[in-house]
């Protein structure tokens, strides 16, 4: 069987603050498992990030009612004949159990991890090209030559805060994803275009393609429609270009 790779588009503002976290727990992930300086030094980037998008006092109201949203969709799902209860109660129950983490989160602990002086000062100074530099921030540079272990656990504890956060973004992702099932379709000469009915709570367009190809997905959308067109970049340094060709494609359209 042939891998393929999937491309992504939000269809509102809350799904694309989610995507973007997730993306950032998984660099965190990533630069963790690694051992080299550099590998510290991106994970601390991932908490500056993490920490900017997390930063605003609405966020965990936002979770509360994305993840309470989506257990009144699926209980509603009950008196549907061909639904599996088993497999359903299940995830009822991780959704509860993931809002009384989100309840319980230790919001004072957030803030402290804000407020350290150490990262703070890294921060500032990661604003300015090339700022973190062994003479900019000797604390810094006397940190990463730490042994790895104690690297690793400064992270981690940094981190930690974080962790309900983080299982409440992958399974609200997670029940969007597994809310549509692929479907072939073409785009003809590269073009596909299809209407959203905007009374419905569109979430997330997923197109996937085979990994050796030659294409790539350009997706716009909006409230009524969206749009992709499949694009050729053999080389980097030259423009892409929109395939003539037709293209036979796999779409998912989430709506929960």
């Amino acid at each position: 069987m042939s891998r393929t790779v999937c491309y992504e588009q939000p269809l509102n503002e809350r799904i694309r603050s989610l995507l973007r976290l997730e993306f950032l727990f998984r660099q965190m992930e990533h630069a963790l498992a690694g051992s080299s300086s550099w590998d510290s030094r991106v994970a601390l980037q991932g908490l500056f990030d993490i920490l900017a998008l997390t930063g605003r006092n609405e966020f965990k109201g936002e979770l509360l009612k994305e993840l309470e949203r989506h257990a009144a969709t699926l209980n509603r799902l009950r008196q549907t004949p061909a639904i599996q209860l088993d497999m359903l109660n299940n995830v009822l129950a991780e959704i509860g159990s993931t809002i009384g983490r989100i309840h319980r989160l230790d919001t004072m602990a957030l803030d402290e991890v804000r407020q350290i002086d150490f990262l703070r000062a890294i921060h500032k100074r990661s604003q300015v090209p090339g700022g973190t530099c062994r003479f900019d921030l000797p604390a810094l540079y006397h940190w990463l030559q730490c042994d790895l272990t104690i690297r690793d656990r400064h992270l981690r504890e940094w981190l930690a805060p974080f962790l309900p956060l983080q299982e409440a973004v992958a399974l609200i992702l997670r029940i969007i994803r597994e809310s549509a099932i692929f479907q072939p379709e073409t785009a003809a000469r590269g073009f596909f275009q299809r209407s959203l009915d905007p009374n419905l709570p569109n979430q997330l367009i997923r197109v996937e393609l085979p990994s050796d190809g030659s294409l790539f997905p350009g997706i716009s959308a909006g409230r009524h429609r969206f749009t992709i067109y499949f694009l050729e970049q053999p080389d980097p340094n030259c423009r892409a270009t929109q395939s003539q060709a037709d293209i036979e494609f796999e779409l998912a359209c989430c709506v929960i």
